[in-house]
């Protein structure tokens, strides 16, 4: 009779996995973000201070997130941007300052690397 329980109690507990696993879903819909219609930004942050990241286009401000002192982020800016006027600010939680990329020219499917230096005006860009 244990034997029993413990098998129900087994099955019950997979069909409860399962189910959450399939009713599971990521934030993005079909066809929103993918590589060939987004643009991908990779910052490192080699300043001590913790950096909000914000993408500027065409003059509207997003906050992509926030990457620690000397840490790293990944980000998405979804929607094929396509834009000359892009921008990636990164303003010092709890500072003054902040480390901007200058205008940039993006293609969707192209990543840009923003690397915050020590010193935020040393920062520096490349798109790959």
């Amino acid at each position: 009779m244990r034997g029993m329980r413990l098998v129900i109690g087994l099955i019950a507990a997979g069909a409860a996995l399962t189910t959450a696993t399939a009713c599971s879903h990521t934030d993005e819909a079909a066809g929103d973000v993918s590589p060939s219609n987004a643009v991908f930004v990779k910052v490192a942050n080699n300043n001590y201070l913790d950096m909000d990241v914000f993408a500027v286009i065409r003059g509207v401000s997003t906050r992509l997130g926030m990457v620690t002192g000397n840490g790293s982020g990944n980000f998405v800016i979804p929607n094929g941007v396509g834009a000359s006027d892009v921008r990636i600010i990164a303003n010092p939680i709890g500072a003054n300052g902040r480390a901007t990329t200058g205008a940039l020219a993006v293609s969707p499917g192209q990543t840009i690397e923003f690397r915050i230096g020590p010193v935020l005006s040393n920062s520096s860009v490349i798109i790959r």
